[in-house]
């Protein structure tokens, strides 16, 4: 795979994301794919369906948007912001219906076609702050 296709790989997770297709996002990443979240969770592949069924439950119109790529060999880095209102229970905290969006950074690294390893680098603690205030 070229630089350039894992780039296609990328933007098709977040268009299948913002599409709320889980399962068409899940043929992009490896059977033993890791996934970092921002707090250091680690996620196997079920574990990442979960907790994108989760974030989309507390957040209906949650909407992800790719505003930088970098790629590099079997690397690609995107600047993102994610943007949604909340108005389902999350985190403990009841919906307040505040609009919010949130900078972030994730790197995918590609093995054989498939992601094998996605981090998410954001400060959730933002987020949790902006939402008790």
């Amino acid at each position: 795979m070229t630089e350039q296709d894992n780039v296609k790989i990328v933007k098709k997770i977040y268009e299948e994301f913002n599409r709320r297709d889980l399962d068409a996002l899940m043929d992009y990443l490896a059977d033993d794919v890791t996934y970092v979240c921002a707090r250091g969770i680690v996620y196997d592949k079920k574990g990442v369906h979960k907790l994108f069924d989760s974030l989309l439950e507390s957040f209906p119109d949650c909407r992800i948007r790719a505003d930088r790529i970098v790629s590099q060999g079997n690397t690609v880095i995107v600047e993102y912001t994610w943007s949604a209102t909340h108005t389902r229970k999350w985190a403990g905290i009841p919906p307040t219906n505040k609009k919010f969006e949130m900078p972030g950074v994730e790197i995918y690294d590609f093995q054989a076609g498939k992601v094998k390893l996605w981090k998410d680098y954001s400060n959730p603690n933002r987020l949790t702050e902006y939402l008790r205030a």
